[in-house]
């Protein structure tokens, strides 16, 4: 690959890279964690959820909080806005790991850069 090839590819990814800066800049409100989906038996022998139709579904805030699984229930009134807020929050932190990949490859390209450009040195050859 030349260097004009590799100079306009790393044009293309900072202008994505840019973009995404632009994003992260400006969040939405977010809340940790993921939307999990839960039906759940009551216990009593003569419910319907005894003989396989169990209650649900309820949601809930799925998130770790040192290093353990944390579930906190959702109230129907606020399960909109909380999976509003978690995909916000899921939307950010692929935004986040995206930039990363862009970097690492900008770093890959830059290196490709240095490798064509530098030379070794030998007294008496210059």
């Amino acid at each position: 690959m030349d260097l004009s090839q590799i100079k306009k590819k790393i044009r293309f990814l900072e202008d994505k890279r840019q973009k995404k800066i632009t994003y992260l800049l400006n969040p939405k409100d977010m809340v940790s964690g993921s939307i999990y989906t839960v039906y759940k038996k009551c216990g009593n022998p003569n419910c319907r959820c005894a003989r396989g139709k169990p209650h649900g579904p309820f949601y809930y805030l799925s998130r770790k909080v040192d290093g353990v699984t944390k579930l906190t229930f959702i109230r129907r009134a606020d399960e909109s806005t909380i999976e509003e807020k978690a995909y916000n929050y899921k939307k950010y932190t692929k935004a986040m790991a995206d930039l990363g990949k862009i970097d690492k490859k900008i770093y890959g390209y830059l290196k490709k850069i240095k490798g064509q450009k530098t030379e070794g040195y030998e007294p008496g050859k210059v």
